[in-house]
């Protein structure tokens, strides 16, 4: 599915003359007044759904929004892309934005979230790897009216946020292996059944990531494949996927496929793989969920062989420019009776990825 069949009309044109221009060139300056000097409704829309008291002037200045992004890491680039594009289109809305990291420690993001208070916030978006140990914290900071907006998890607490967007993960690993299958019976058209070996590098760390894990396992669905092996993570860390490729060679040297949780772990899979020379390439592929610049770099330089990762199987390649605008309000009308914007799944390949870029 393009991306641009799952945006309202005025948040693509924001998204176009906005996000993807601040972040490639921030000197772009924008257009924000419309004809005429009326202030451009895909502009106002993005203020939480304020709107002017009974009897207030229609000159008087608008709510100043301070926004505080509280994110796992910086050291990570799906992360830090993230963050950077929220705060493009946050300050293109005239808000101001404070962004932090808790480098993966839930105590560290509950202190972050309560200084969040004393900074000023209005609004904060934050991603809860541990939902239970920020949720009592959250409760009082939207008693205080600060607007709270989650990404991918939520506390099962209503009352510990505004809105949460969200994927479904079994879809993901499930659209991870359609992919690693299309290609199996595009590159092995005439493979017996048990024929083809397979390996899965899974993240079991918490319940969602099983949740993709066991989308992953469908791959056995396919009757030429073979799964030989799944490995099992501790952590989102390249230097164990790369290990896992090290183990697979030795243990498994005939393995043709490889899928992977993440696509930090499919491009350290990749790099380790292609140093293998026993690999055949025209005949070996690795499959990644998620999406980034570099994942996107890889699968099309795989139509070469010069790169092993044939595919994504990811939620809305839009959810990075998607968040903010969930954050400010202008997404109220989809979300579902648990406060979700549930984005959709999208599988990338070499095919289609220009759709995407």
């Amino acid at each position: 599915m393009p991306k641009n069949t799952i945006r309202k009309g005025e948040f693509e044109m924001k998204k176009l003359r906005k996000a993807i221009s601040l972040l490639i060139a921030c000197t772009l300056a924008f257009s924000l007044v419309a004809c005429g000097g009326a202030p451009s409704s895909t502009v106002t829309s993005a203020t939480s759904g304020s709107t002017p008291a009974s009897g207030a002037s229609e000159t008087s200045e608008p709510e100043q929004h301070v926004l505080s992004i509280v994110w796992p890491t910086l050291s990570i680039d799906f992360y830090t892309t993230m963050a950077d594009v929220m705060k493009a289109q946050a300050e293109a809305e005239g808000w101001q934005v404070d962004v932090v990291s808790y480098d993966f420690n839930s105590a560290t993001q509950v202190t972050q979230l309560e200084n969040c208070e004393t900074m000023g916030a209005t609004d904060i978006i934050t991603c809860a790897l541990d939902p239970d140990a920020i949720e009592d914290v959250c409760v009082r900071l939207r008693e205080k009216g600060i607007n709270i907006n989650m990404f991918a998890m939520a506390p099962d607490n209503l009352d510990a946020y505004d809105s949460v967007t969200v994927a479904d993960q079994y879809q993901i690993g499930e659209a991870i292996a359609q992919n690693a299958s299309d290609w199996v019976d595009a590159t092995f058209p005439d493979a017996e059944d048990g024929s083809i070996d397979a390996v899965i590098i899974k993240l079991p760390t918490d319940a969602e990531n099983i949740k993709r894990d066991e989308g992953m396992d469908t791959i056995a669905n396919n009757p030429k494949i073979n799964v030989v092996r799944s490995y099992e993570l501790s952590a989102e860390d390249p230097v164990e996927a790369q290990n896992a490729i090290d183990m697979m060679m030795l243990e498994y040297p005939d393995t043709k496929v490889v899928l992977c949780h993440f696509a930090s772990l499919a491009l350290a899979a990749d790099v380790t793989a292609m140093g293998y020379s026993q690999i055949d390439r025209e005949h070996f592929g690795i499959f990644s969920g998620d999406w980034d610049s570099e994942l996107a770099n890889r699968i099309q330089a795989s139509v070469n062989n010069e790169s092993l990762i044939r595919a994504t199987g990811t939620y809305s390649t839009n959810a990075m420019e998607l968040q903010f605008y969930v954050c400010a309000g202008e997404y109220d009308d989809e979300l579902n009776d648990q406060k979700q914007y549930v984005y959709p799944i999208v599988r990338i390949t070499p095919e289609n990825i220009n759709e995407y870029l």
